[in-house]
């Protein structure tokens, strides 16, 4: 395993600045999110969310786990896995964000979590505890979003401004394992 000091990454340059964008999820995206990470075991594991969006609100109406190479310290997902997570989607989904675990509660990304991320448009979200759910939604998340050519760590309160959750809404839930 590599030394984690070599795994951290330096601090942004540049603070964050909020943005008047939205992600709604719904409760069952987050239970079938915490089933699928748990899937993996005392292993790193990923999904995604896809789904709608309309202005400044995205809507997760999808959660998919790709085939993936998983351990303790990390999870790997090749070109082919994604393709076939987005196969049958509707052509009006998008990708809203990508989640993985994290091992602890430290929900910072690493150098390697910077490099993984399939897209810079969508959140990049943590999960602690190898996905089991310590805490209550989203108290304990690391919600990642990219600016200014970094991936910026939320705060709790920026956060729960960019997350919601909402009861009205099916998901649809996908594990390709």
């Amino acid at each position: 395993m590599q030394n984690e000091d070599f795994m951290r990454r330096p601090p942004s340059r540049v603070h964050y600045r909020p943005v008047p964008a939205l992600l709604v999820v719904p409760p069952g995206a987050v239970r079938a999110t915490h089933n699928l990470l748990q899937r993996a075991g005392d292993r790193e594991a990923c999904a995604f969310w896809y789904g709608e969006r309309d202005g400044h609100v995205s809507r997760v109406l999808s959660v998919r786990s790709p085939e993936q190479a998983s351990s303790r310290g990390n999870y790997h997902v090749e070109a082919e896995a994604m393709s076939q997570l987005v196969r049958d989607l509707p052509g009006s989904w998008r990708p809203l964000a990508q989640i993985h675990s994290h091992p602890g509660i430290d929900t910072e990304h690493s150098r390697y979590d910077d490099r993984m991320v399939s897209s810079r448009k969508i959140l990049s979200i943590v999960f602690p505890a190898y996905g089991l759910p310590i805490k209550p939604w989203p108290i304990g998340l690391g919600v990642h979003e990219w600016q200014d050519e970094y991936w910026h760590l939320l705060t709790p309160d920026q956060t729960e401004n960019r997350l919601a959750l909402d009861t009205d809404i099916d998901v649809d839930v996908r594990d390709f394992r």
